[in-house]
């Protein structure tokens, strides 16, 4: 009897659910009730049923075709609290919390138990949100009851196997687990711990050595003998060496080396899109990943280098998304569809967030080029459909701003999409100096990064550029700042372009209309571009915070070493034109040495000084090693990369009002 005297509501509503319980109330009060008591259970009669209540009571059972804890079981027990004999019904004391009994039991569940019932990535992701102290809502009665943010709710009850989840689940779910864990670490029973990571597939130390040092030999052949002299089979041997990367488990040099042979295929071809000092960057960065891969002397210390062949998906809680935009992206290997979604969580570190249907032009069938895409996350359509909603992902995967399509991610519909969100008017720039400071003071490379609301004051002009066949716009904020929004005519950007060029003549021809532009930002030659992805004349920019007066100042020394690194960089790229062997340019070389020790750099004067030394020598040798030069071309590359990222921003918002010049 005192188990039943003790369940009161909320150890009923955790046996059942609310409306069960509220439907047993009407019940009771309406029904012919009697009972049969035995020495270890008690029989019930009600609504033509019989019912064995037992302890536990969730091991009683009812004669109708319910195999759960129905009304009638609840009714039974209600009626018994009410009906006993015991002095305790007169009046029973308010219970908090849950009993001593009921804490050992949740106290000793087992650890392993919980992770296996979570998964490993869900275990591993909970512990590392539990690390920053990230649990869900739990509140104490005589239960426990935990809800997450993806509106899943457990209750906890003893004994524990009877406990529900809001997911039906009568095994011990992910929730479940996840809702006693989150008990146990609330209540300091355990430590919340990341666990360790099983290391990914052996690397074949002695396998990548080779193909590393192979790798490197092709590299610095390119960078010897200068673009000039390439073969017309080049790039076709860099997409073997990229193959043998791939065999030797070195993913990231398979990415940049396969990266590497479509610009050398546009190289040969004479495309327009070649630009060698693109091309000069990623054969560098290239050495300096594989000379690392070959001065690692086992598999654990090789792996920090290896990279991954497939991105590392994040866990994620519950997260409501407004879809912004699509754009369809081609390049030499890969076509497909990328979309574009704002985050509604202004607190989350992924603002904006992709997903994006990418794949390689050989897929049969040529399925990437295809303008509709399937909708993931278990809706029913297509993407360009599902872009018109407001969607709700339950734990969605994410690695760096990209979502997956992974079964394991759930899709609400909440409604129709309104782009007039305090998420958008949170992230529209109408201070352009303010955009570029905030947006390339971020040491990321991630492209999601980059991408920008703007809304301008007025448009000064539009123009297509017959040169670079480009549409570009230019617009100024409101304190006479100019930017340019840019997009260069292409089969897959004709869509966008045309967009940009009706959106140009209409603010031109209206000056009291403005848009509100979502694009990527990137810097060029000291300018700061946009590049349109989303044009937008519904978004009420009178509803937006008021105009800022972000002061900007620009010392005169930035212009200076900026003018000092771009003019290092045009000359290296002189270099990997011609190559090592037949570079002769020593002048040039000493110049800026030179100008570089009036300016204060000295370890930049003597990297300069040491490399002209080394071409001057070459004239009295007949040895091909180019070890040294290749050598003093990287620790160049990265002082650039160090002192570049440091001015160009400034230079960009100098450039703000120069745009239009």
């Amino acid at each position: 009897m005192n188990v039943i005297l003790s369940a009161d509501d909320e150890y009923l509503t955790g046996l059942t659910n609310k409306g069960t319980l509220k439907r047993a109330y009407k019940d009771m009060e309406s029904g012919d009730i009697s009972a049969e008591y035995g020495d270890d259970e008690i029989t019930v009669s009600t609504g033509g049923e019989k019912c064995t209540i037992k302890n536990p009571l969730a091991e009683s059972k009812c004669s109708c075709p319910s195999r759960s804890i129905c009304r009638h079981i609840i009714t039974s027990i209600l009626w018994l609290k009410q009906n006993s004999d015991s002095k305790e019904t007169s009046k029973e004391p308010e219970k908090i919390g849950i009993d001593e009994a009921f804490k050992n039991e949740l106290s000793c569940y087992p650890l392993k138990a919980l992770e296996k019932a979570m998964k490993k990535k869900y275990y591993t992701d909970f512990m590392r949100k539990a690390e920053i102290g990230t649990l869900p809502e739990i509140e104490e009665t005589t239960i426990v009851s935990v809800k997450f943010p993806d509106d899943v709710t457990v209750r906890l009850i003893s004994p524990l196997e009877y406990s529900s989840c809001s997911c039906h689940s009568k095994e011990l779910c992910q929730h479940k687990a996840k809702a006693i864990l989150s008990w146990q670490i609330k209540n300091k029973i355990i430590e919340p711990k990341v666990p360790e990571t099983k290391e990914k597939a052996e690397i074949d130390v002695a396998k990548a050595h080779d193909t590393a040092e192979y790798a490197l030999k092709f590299l610095s052949g390119i960078l010897s003998d200068g673009l000039v002299r390439l073969s017309d089979n080049t790039a076709e041997h860099a997409e073997t060496v990229a193959v043998m990367c791939h065999n030797a488990r070195l993913a990231d040099s398979e990415r940049q080396i396969r990266e590497i042979g479509s610009r050398l295929e546009k190289y040969i071809s004479h495309s327009p899109e070649f630009d060698s000092q693109k091309l000069y960057m990623l054969i560098i960065e290239s050495i300096i990943l594989l000379e690392k891969i070959i001065k690692s002397e086992n598999a654990e210390t090789m792996s920090k280098y290896s990279g991954e062949f497939k991105a590392e998906y994040i866990l994620s809680e519950s997260m409501d998304i407004i879809p912004l935009t699509s754009r369809h992206f081609s390049s030499l290997d890969y076509e497909g569809n990328i979309y574009y979604f704002i985050n509604k969580d202004d607190k989350s570190e992924n603002k904006f967030l992709t997903y994006s249907d990418i794949r390689p032009k050989f897929y049969e069938g040529n399925r990437s080029n295809s303008k509709y895409t399937s909708a993931p996350w278990g809706l029913s359509g297509n993407m360009q459909d599902i872009m018109k909603n407001e969607i709700r992902l339950k734990s969605p995967r994410i690695s760096n701003g990209k979502l997956s399509s992974s079964a394991d991610t759930d899709a609400v519909i909440l409604g129709k999409r309104d782009i007039n969100s305090s998420c958008v008017y949170k992230n529209v720039y109408t201070d352009f100096a303010k955009m570029v400071y905030e947006t390339f003071n971020k040491k990321s490379r991630n492209e999601n990064d980059r991408l920008v609301f703007i809304a301008s004051e007025k448009c000064v002009s539009s123009e297509f550029d017959e040169i670079t066949q480009s549409q570009k716009v230019i617009i100024e904020d409101r304190q006479g700042r100019r930017i340019s929004l840019k997009a260069r005519y292409r089969n897959e950007s004709s869509d966008i372009v045309e967009r940009l060029d009706k959106t140009g003549k209409i603010m031109m021809n209206n000056p009291g209309i403005n848009y509100v532009i979502f694009g990527s930002a990137y810097i060029e030659n000291g300018n700061c571009y946009i590049y349109p992805i989303g044009i937008y004349d519904d978004i009420y920019v009178s509803k937006m915070t008021p105009k800022s007066h972000y002061i900007s100042e620009l010392s005169g020394a930035y212009l200076y070493f900026h003018d000092l690194f771009d003019e290092v960089q045009s000359m290296l790229c002189d270099i990997i034109q011609c190559g090592i062997n037949s570079f002769d340019l020593y002048t040039q070389i000493k110049d800026n040495a030179d100008e570089s020790q009036k300016m204060g750099l000295l370890e930049f004067s003597n990297m300069l000084g040491k490399l002209e030394e080394c071409f001057r020598a070459k004239n009295h040798t007949y040895s091909n090693d180019n070890s040294e030069i290749i050598n003093l071309l990287e620790s160049i590359y990265l002082y650039l990369e160090t002192g570049i990222s440091m001015t160009e921003v400034h230079i960009a918002v100098s450039n703000l009002k120069k745009e239009s010049e």
